[in-house]
């Protein structure tokens, strides 16, 4: 007969098990384990067991000291719930609550509670072997590991708090070298943390934050035990460790990546501290994918930058196509600028583009570095061919955009007032669509021009009523000539703002006696 138990452990979750009454040990094996989706199993033994009890994870064994009476009907009773909704204590005979009081219990992981604690007064109180069943549980799961990885290759001692004592022990006499490597010090302050834990609770809350992989646990403890035993073999250790995390290997290149895996594999902390014999062999294999590595990063490198060339090239062959758009956005009358971004990240590809200082000797540089010093390219990395075509796309349509706002009948108006042969000579080359011819002619001269004749056309446009007025003689109203003046203002402003904005670095825009144009500062 079995009974559910619900209730929530030291951590505020739900839990879910049962308790079993099982006539002896061993039973069957349905009888020894928690079933699929429950938590823990509590049995109850009707008569001492005549072997050795060794319960599964999770399962925890209650044996009297000597055969009870009445246990059947003790377990129907533990059915009935209190009026609080709690789970109540088992109600027991006062004859077998005191057998189950001096009989034993058998679990995997080490019980703080005792048989006395359980059976009070006639009663089980099953829940608080429960939840110290769970807990016990969740804390050997921790202090098994940090067992096994203190006294490895040997057998581990038993998985109780004073293995904590033992850590900080270690941790003590590791820590404290000025030289510590940030990986050592990262360590120290993960394990110093867990080992000042004084009890159940607080270690495992503890542990579960600091080390939610228990693989990581260990391989710190081992870290530390390498470091007190050889500190010089730990320390190249962990530089082979990081240039193994570094390497970059593509997804084709799959011997490489294989040698990489093998490499770190045989090259843990684990193996130095317990099997240092094996150090040797493990960093020859190092050696071999780095120089394997080193190779294949060489001849990326290489091709990388050799391609990156080719693209260098072909941006500056549309520089002077950007700088028309440069010119056309300071056109503020025209509009809102169009391409910014394509403009700026044409800057941002013409940098990236412009080569590696260490092109020709980064040989002599990867001896120890993973990648390139100077231009940190990993070995996955390829050039920006689509990136560049996308953009250099982006900023042709902004271009278009810009000569579609010039095609327009009012500006068009405009600019044929000027009565100048070049801006005659740039209009028939905007209604020809010719924007492959238009930067050769839109140079800074012209576009200085064109931006003063626009800004000028609307200043005259915002004080054409007003001057109307003057030539006939009538006053013109206040609120007329403020509204005119700043309307001018805010022409100014626009077109200051626009060519500021739209300029590229080191260039600003100037007046001379002529018309404006733009002029590199020295």
């Amino acid at each position: 007969m079995d009974i559910p138990l619900d209730l929530t452990d030291h951590a505020g979750r739900k839990r879910q098990g049962r308790v079993v009454l099982l006539p002896r040990w061993p039973a069957g094996p349905a009888g020894k384990r928690a079933a699929k989706g429950e938590d823990f199993l509590i049995i109850l033994l009707s008569e001492p067991p005549g072997g050795l009890v060794s319960p599964a994870e999770g399962v925890v064994v209650s044996a009297p000291a000597r055969r009870l009476a009445s246990a059947v009907n003790a377990v129907r009773e533990a059915a009935v719930t209190d009026t609080a909704g709690a789970q109540p204590g088992l109600t027991l005979s006062p004859q077998d609550a005191e057998l189950l009081r001096q009989g034993r219990l058998f679990a995997a992981a080490p019980l703080q509670v005792t048989p006395e604690e359980i059976f009070v007064e006639g009663k089980a109180h099953l829940d608080l072997l429960a939840r110290d069943l769970l807990l016990s549980t969740a804390v050997a799961e921790y202090l098994s590991p940090i067992a096994t990885a203190l006294s490895a290759p040997n057998a581990a001692k038993p998985a109780s708090l004073k293995r904590l004592k033992e850590l900080k022990e270690l941790a003590r006499a590791v820590g404290g070298s000025a030289d510590e490597a940030p990986e050592v010090r990262d360590t120290l302050a993960r394990l110093s943390q867990l080992a000042s834990c004084v009890d159940r609770e607080q270690s495992l809350a503890c542990a579960e934050q600091v080390y939610p992989d228990k693989r990581v646990l260990m391989e710190d403890i081992y870290m530390l035990r390498a470091f007190r035993q050889s500190p010089q073999q730990a320390n190249d250790l962990l530089s082979m460790q990081r240039f193994l995390q570094q390497a970059v290997i593509p997804a084709e290149e799959a011997d490489l990546a294989l040698d990489r895996s093998l490499a770190v594999e045989q090259l843990s902390f684990a193996i130095l501290a317990t099997e240092p014999q094996r150090f040797p062999p493990a960093k020859a294999m190092l050696y071999s994918f780095r120089r394997k590595y080193i190779s294949g990063y060489h001849e990326h490198h290489t091709q990388y930058w050799a391609q990156m060339a080719r693209l260098h090239a072909r941006l500056r062959e549309e520089q002077t196509l950007v700088e028309a758009l440069h010119r056309l956005n300071t056109l503020a009358e025209l509009g809102p600028p169009t391409g910014v971004g394509a403009l700026t990240a044409y800057e941002q590809l013409a940098g990236e583009t412009a080569g590696c200082p260490l092109i020709g000797g980064v040989e002599e540089m990867m001896e120890t570095e993973v990648v390139c010093p100077a231009c940190r390219l990993s070995m996955d990395q390829t050039a920006p061919v689509q990136r560049i075509e996308e953009i250099m796309q982006r900023i042709r349509r902004a271009c278009d955009r810009q000569r579609a706002r010039l095609s327009s009948s009012a500006v068009q108006q405009v600019l044929r007032r000027s009565n100048d042969a070049r801006v005659e000579q740039f209009l028939r080359m905007v209604q020809a669509s010719q924007l492959s011819s238009l930067p050769d002619i839109l140079d800074d001269q012209l576009t200085g021009y064109l931006r003063r004749f626009l800004v000028e056309s609307r200043i005259q446009e915002a004080l054409e009523p007003i001057l109307d007025q003057l030539q006939e003689g009538v006053p013109p109203k206040v609120n007329d000539a403020q509204t005119a003046m700043r309307e001018i203002s805010q022409v100014l402003q626009r077109a200051f703002q626009a060519a500021r904005r739209a300029l590229p670095p080191g260039e600003t825009v100037v007046e001379d006696k002529g018309p404006p144009h733009r002029k590199r500062k020295r």
